[in-house]
């Protein structure tokens, strides 16, 4: 199949095909007559890659996991970089908590003066 046909069967730009083959993310295709020509399990590739950006993680992670799976099965790739991303994902939160209570502190601010504000803030941290 045509990059453009498997384009749009997946739903993504043809040039974010052409950035995961220049990345080693997907197998270059075949080409005839000069175009690109996808076997059908490249749509199963790009779902794969799809799911695991859906689940936060990079084109590196991603890229460890598909090196990776020759040599182990790929549910013990999913789960050594997934249990990292909760911890990293864990982390986000807490740091995005403390942003949105310092925003809700500065909403609902009366503050005359840069010190007083920041006093306020300070003390909701």
């Amino acid at each position: 199949m045509k990059i453009g046909e498997l384009a749009d069967q997946i739903g993504i730009a043809a040039s974010t095909i052409r950035y995961y083959e220049q990345v080693g993310l997907i197998d270059p295709p075949e080409r005839i007559g000069g175009q690109r020509r996808f076997p059908k399990s490249a749509v199963q590739a790009l779902r794969f890659i799809q799911l695991a950006q859906a689940g936060g993680f990079t084109i590196a992670e991603i890229k460890t996991i598909l090196d990776g799976y020759p040599n182990t099965t790929l549910g013990e790739q999913w789960h050594k970089l997934a249990e990292r991303k909760k911890l990293e994902i864990g982390r986000k939160i807490r740091e995005l908590q403390r942003v949105d209570s310092v925003l809700d502190a500065l909403l609902t601010c009366e503050c005359t003066t840069i010190n007083e504000c920041v006093e306020r803030a300070s003390v909701e941290l």
